[in-house]
């Protein structure tokens, strides 16, 4: 008699299902559970915080920018809000119709020179507010188009003369700017 051997199956791995228990989890599980729920709760409120604070920010405050040279800064921050304004103040202002080469709205800045009850005048080209000269004014701009003096007499309540040093400034030298009113003012550059 001849006997066969056969190659001995491995036996098999059996996974037997750990019992569950209600209402029982493994320490590591709950421990996992809390860290992502104070994660979560902390991630939360950090976004809700820095959200009011975002909004509270764009509420109150603008950064406006400067493309010209008549300022030696590019990039302001202005405060919102109708604040008294002061002989020095830079405002920032939006424009109105007849600005040419700009958009209505568009948000202009510079320093007040001229307060109201103050006097303009002017003597040939130069300008005058309150006895103290503040620049020049050139007959065309610089596309060659003629521009128009802001008329001599004093500058009634709610309205300011701005300009800057710079003899390119497109300010309340011209018409086109004149005097900024109070209505036109959106607030005042702080930094």
């Amino acid at each position: 008699m001849t006997t066969t051997l056969t190659p001995q199956q491995p036996p098999q791995a059996t996974c037997l299902p750990l019992p569950i228990q209600q209402g029982k989890q493994h320490p590591e599980r709950r421990a996992f559970a809390r860290r992502l729920r104070n994660y979560l709760l902390v991630s939360l409120a950090v976004g809700l915080v820095w959200g009011a604070a975002l909004l509270w920010f764009i509420q109150h405050y603008r950064i406006a920018g400067n493309e010209t040279d008549s300022l030696p800064d590019t990039l302001f921050l202005v405060e919102r809000g109708q604040y008294p304004v002061a002989r020095g103040d830079k405002l920032a202002f939006h424009v109105g119709e007849g600005v040419r080469h700009y958009p209505v709205g568009m948000v202009f800045i510079k320093p007040v020179v001229g307060m109201p009850g103050d006097r303009i005048t002017w003597q040939g080209d130069s300008v005058y507010v309150a006895g103290q000269a503040i620049g020049k004014a050139k007959p065309r701009n610089r596309f060659g188009e003629s521009m128009t003096r802001t008329a001599a007499g004093v500058i009634p309540a709610g309205h300011y003369f701005v300009a800057t040093p710079h003899p390119d400034s497109y300010d309340s030298r011209y018409t086109d700017i004149g005097l900024v009113s109070d209505s036109q003012i959106m607030g005042r550059v702080v930094w």
